[in-house]
């Protein structure tokens, strides 16, 4: 379905087809964005459960050459994630810093 002509919204649809027929939910505030050089969150993403007033995307028709990383997360309870004391670190590097890597 990642191909030029279709949308995010059309693939949001078939992400929550595919989960009813398997009897689990599509987890709520998953992304899946598009990948260029350096960032790995461009602004065209595709929502995994479409929640009216929470968090929505704006619904764009996918192009040629695009590249995305597609995270798809399902639960068997009610789509919702858990809160939880432990948290994970992800480091994203800021393209405005330039750093010498070599040395002498």
């Amino acid at each position: 379905m990642l191909r030029p002509g279709n949308t995010n919204s059309a693939i949001t649809k078939k992400i929550a087809e595919i989960c009813s027929d398997y009897g689990v939910n599509p987890v709520q505030g998953v992304l899946s964005h598009e990948l260029s050089k350096h960032l790995i969150d461009e602004q065209f993403s595709i929502i995994n459960k479409e929640e009216i007033g929470e968090q929505e995307v704006e619904e764009k028709e996918f192009g040629v050459n695009q590249v995305f990383g597609v995270d798809v997360i399902v639960s068997t309870g009610e789509g919702l994630p858990k809160k939880s004391e432990l948290r994970t670190t992800v480091f994203k590097r800021e393209l405005e810093n330039k750093y010498l890597l070599k040395s002498k």
